[in-house]
């Protein structure tokens, strides 16, 4: 099913909700507005998914492979916060982890690895290098200009189990399971 790139008012209303998340987090050193952006989207992206039935007591957990790009960013974002009475917690890890429900791979890190670890569990992958998608990511964030966007690829969430909403999906770019766009 072929998707169109959401209008430019979808995307600056989601930027928006992004900037504002992301105004909550005391100032970092150093952490470029990129990686603030995308902090903010990582946040965001756990409210608009649905993981399979799980212990509602164990928290919803984002890791980070590898480098830390995000600084205290990202547990700013998400301390304290409760999705769908789950508590969300921050991790980086130098390995692939079981207790992941979101993994986040850099640029520069193995990215093979920590998606074969991920394959078959319920567990969001997010990654940003021009491959990932192709390699079995679900999502992957680009550069459009000045603007970090990031592009879905459905059929890769649904073999892990995860259900992501539509609202999500129409500010995304829909990539099929070959890593292509339609």
């Amino acid at each position: 099913m072929k998707r169109r790139p959401a209008p430019p008012s979808r995307w600056a209303s989601l930027l928006v909700l992004a900037l504002v998340g992301a105004a909550r987090v005391a100032p970092a050193q150093d952490i470029s507005p990129e990686y603030r952006v995308k902090a903010a989207y990582l946040y965001n992206f756990v409210r608009f998914v649905e993981w399979p039935s799980a212990d509602s007591s164990a928290p919803l957990t984002i890791c980070v492979a590898g480098r830390n790009p995000f600084g205290p960013v990202l547990d700013g974002l998400v301390s304290g916060e409760m999705v769908n009475a789950r508590r969300l917690a921050t991790k980086v890890i130098l390995e692939p982890a079981r207790d992941c429900s979101v993994v986040f791979v850099p640029e520069g890190a193995t990215t093979g690895a920590y998606l074969r670890a991920a394959q078959g569990q319920p567990v969001l992958t997010v990654g940003e290098s021009s491959t990932f998608i192709a390699q079995g990511g679900m999502v992957r964030f680009y550069i459009d200009g000045r603007n970090v966007r990031f592009e879905i690829n459905p059929a890769a969430a649904d073999q892990a189990g995860l259900r992501i909403s539509s609202r999500l999906l129409q500010l995304a770019r829909i990539v099929d399971t070959r890593g292509s766009r339609p």
